[in-house]
Parts: C-alpha cells; structure tokens; sequence
C-alpha cells in the first residue's frame, strides 16, 4: 500500500515508520472523494486539487455544493474534523492519474497506489514533506473513477490522497548528520519525474512532460543552519557514464520568497536524462525516460555545513522498472 511505501521509504533510510492513523484515513478519504467528484462531473481548466473552494464555471460541483466538501483547505477540513494532532503540524500529498485501455485491462488500484506512491517519491517538493523527521502517523485514501464524458469500458482515473502528521511522542525527532533519500540500497525507485507542481525546474525551458528529469536525490541536514553541497558526481554503474546534474538549493531556488522556498539546510540533486536512451518500449523507444531501468546508480557530494566543516557523502541506490 501508499502507506506502506512511505513508511518503508523513511525506514530505510534512518527516519521512524509511519503508524496508520484512521481518522487521517478519513480526512483523506473524504478529500479523495471530493476531488473524484470534480472530475466525475467536469473537466476542469483550472483546479488546484489541495483546495475545496467553488470554481465559477465549475460551481455546480465544487465547493459546499461538492457533496464531500469538508472544508476549503487542509487546516479547515483538519479543524472540522477535530483532528487531535494537528498541533504537532499535517502534510498532505496528492496523486492523481487517468489511464486509457483500449482493451479495458486496468491495474488494481493497489498496484496504482503503490506506483503513484513511488512517483511521489520521486518529485522535490512532495518528498522533502513525506520525509518529515517529527512524522510518525500516515492516512491514506485511494479512490477510483470514470473521467467526465468518457466510456468507463476504457478510462479509469485514481486519485491518491496522504496525510502525515506530527504526534506528541515523534514532534521532537530529528536527524543526525545528513540525510538523504534515496539512501544507501534503497531499491525499486522510478526512473523519471513527469510532473509536478510546483514545478522543480521553473524557469529552466524543461517541459517535464516531454523531457523528464530522473529521480532526484534529497539532501537534508536538520542540525546545520546552512549547507552546501559541491562536487556531485551521479553515476551510471552498469554503463560506467556520468549522469549531468542540476542542483536545486536555496541559492538557485525559483521559489525563494514563497511558501514553496528551500531552506538552507536542504538540497536536491535533479539527473538531467536527456542524453540516456531509457524508454523501453512504445513510440518513444530509445528515448529520455529518465534513468535507466533496473540499474544501480553511484551518487557521491561534498557538503560544507555552516561554512566551516566539509564532509564527503556517497551511496549506491538502483532504480525499478521503467516508469512511462
């Protein structure tokens, strides 16, 4: 499941598991379910899926007149629902996919649910709020639906909703020394990031759709004021290649000033894939899929922390099958 994923995903790499928490369940659930209900009954130009405000040319389905409206944002729906931990601070995550079959063979939603959890795993923003030190209970809500106007035989969308939340006893927890995610053996990871918002390359020219980046690599260091990180290598071990990289930190962030800004602790390394021949198959075979399927990538760093100590990082992780 999701929240199996995600827990895993933080184990792994030296962070406490998420515990399920049902009544986080039944936040997200009930959110799911409102976002279903929109693109069951519309298809909309402009729907920011975090908020459950009425949209004029949507408003027949959208905000209180939405049957699963339960609040206009997370903070409300959380103080409507009388959550107990919201003090300790709640994340949400959201996933939302259509998929056509013209022979009308879907895969299980579970099987969904754990990709749309790895791709989460894959985008900047989404996964430095999925690897929270002071998280330590997960709700989850998965929901299926036939897209507005469109024959049920053949399209299927999912939505995938996650909440985390802080507790009493995790709300302290921190990290020692510099975390990173993917980690040492972590396996089974995507191999490219599609989309995102906010967009991690803004400003760049990238249209992630068509030119994916692979997975990034999260750097957080939790007990520095500032880090910086250097002399990045990411290499291809299987085809002995080095992967060209961006770094993304608060130097260059397209974000700064905003609520989506880094800060100046964290870091992410983007693999710019443009060059690998990754897709497997279908009509963009031999083309950027992101990083190469099944294949164990090398990622070494310098990081100054505070502007005084350099430290040297490096870990091998391995991508799973590639993700179109």
């Amino acid at each position: 499941s999701a929240n199996n994923q995600f827990s895993l995903a933080r184990t792994s790499c030296g962070l406490n598991g998420l515990s399920v928490d049902t009544e986080l369940d039944d936040i997200a659930i009930q959110h799911a379910n409102y976002i279903k209900y929109v693109f069951a009954n519309s298809s909309p130009t402009s729907f920011n899926a975090h908020f459950e405000n009425e949209i004029s040319d949507i408003a027949s389905v959208t905000g209180s007149n939405n049957p699963f409206f339960s609040g206009l944002d997370l903070a409300d729906r959380l103080i409507n629902a009388d959550y107990g931990n919201s003090q300790y601070g709640v994340t949400e995550n959201i996933a939302q996919s259509v998929y056509y079959s013209s022979a009308g063979n879907f895969l299980s939603t579970e099987a969904v649910a754990s990709s749309m959890a790895k791709s989460l795993l894959s985008a900047p923003y989404h996964l430095r709020s999925l690897m929270l030190p002071t998280s330590g209970v997960v709700g989850t809500g998965m929901v299926t639906y036939t897209p507005s106007s469109k024959n049920a035989a053949n399209n299927k969308g999912y939505v995938l909703v996650s909440n985390a939340a802080g507790t009493k006893t995790t709300t302290n927890k921190t990290f020692e020394g510099v975390f990173t995610y993917p980690c040492q053996d972590v396996t089974g990871t995507v191999t490219a990031l599609y989309n995102e918002t906010p967009n991690p390359v803004r400003g760049s020219g990238r249209n992630l759709r068509t030119d994916p980046i692979g997975q990034p690599v999260y750097i957080n260091m939790p007990s520095a004021d500032k880090v910086k990180v250097s002399n990045v290598k990411f290499r291809d071990v299987q085809r002995n290649i080095d992967v060209p990289i961006q770094l993304l930190d608060s130097d260059n962030d397209p974000y700064k000033g905003t609520n989506y800004a880094l800060p100046t602790n964290e870091a992410f390394i983007l693999p710019l894939t443009d060059a690998l021949k990754s897709c497997e198959s279908g009509s963009n075979k031999g083309g950027n899929c992101g990083l190469y399927g099944n294949s164990k990538y090398k990622v070494s760093f310098d990081i100054l922390v505070d502007d005084k100590v350099l430290e040297q990082q490096s870990f091998t992780f391995t991508t799973g099958k590639v993700n179109y």
